[in-house]
């Protein structure tokens, strides 16, 4: 049954995007969004997603967009003299690597480190039950699941990234690791 609606919707909308021939994109995108069924909705937009060309407008759309796309990538960056303070607002501090591990979400990523190893300075347990980790450089890291490792003050540990924005902190030799993310 649903399919045979899948069908037909796909079916009245590819007519009906075949009669919009001397609309616009803006007009076009109109009558997708006053369409209630949330399916024809997405197909319709599908549709003109699909068949740009066909409507009145979109080479000098296109055309306008490839232009501001090439003029901000021709505009110089302003560079500081040393002696000078920098014409834009950039932080004048230069970090390491190792102090920004798991702060990521704040930058680009490209070229990253995936694993650091850091020393346990301290370590304490919050209310639920979880430890919150101290290194000797100064990050605070918290366990974010449920997993048991025992890790003890001076000790070497990993952490690592995993996907999505997550971090396991490891210990050489146990076949186990916990789910941590930065505090600080």
């Amino acid at each position: 049954m649903k399919t045979r609606l899948i069908s037909i919707a796909t079916l009245l909308c590819a007519f009906g995007a075949l009669n919009v021939h001397a609309e616009t994109v803006a007009d076009a995108m109109e009558k997708c969004r006053n369409t209630d069924n949330s399916l024809k909705r997405l197909i319709c937009y599908d549709n003109i997603a699909k068949s740009l060309n066909q409507y009145d407008g979109t080479d000098a759309s296109v055309s306008q967009l490839q232009a501001y796309k090439s003029q901000s990538a021709a505009k110089p960056r302003v560079q500081a003299e040393p002696n000078k303070r920098p014409a834009v607002s950039e932080p004048t501090t230069v970090q390491k690597p190792e102090n920004e591990f798991g702060l990521e979400h704040r930058r680009d990523l490209t070229a990253e480190a995936s694993e650091i190893s850091l020393t346990i300075a301290s370590f304490k347990d919050s209310l639920r039950g979880k430890k919150i980790i101290t290194f000797s450089d100064g990050s605070v890291w918290q366990q974010s699941d449920s997993a048991y490792l025992k890790i003890e003050e001076g000790q070497q540990v990993s952490i690592e990234r995993g996907l999505l924005g997550s971090f396991f902190l490891s210990v050489e030799g146990v076949n186990k690791r916990m789910k941590v993310k930065r505090v600080k």
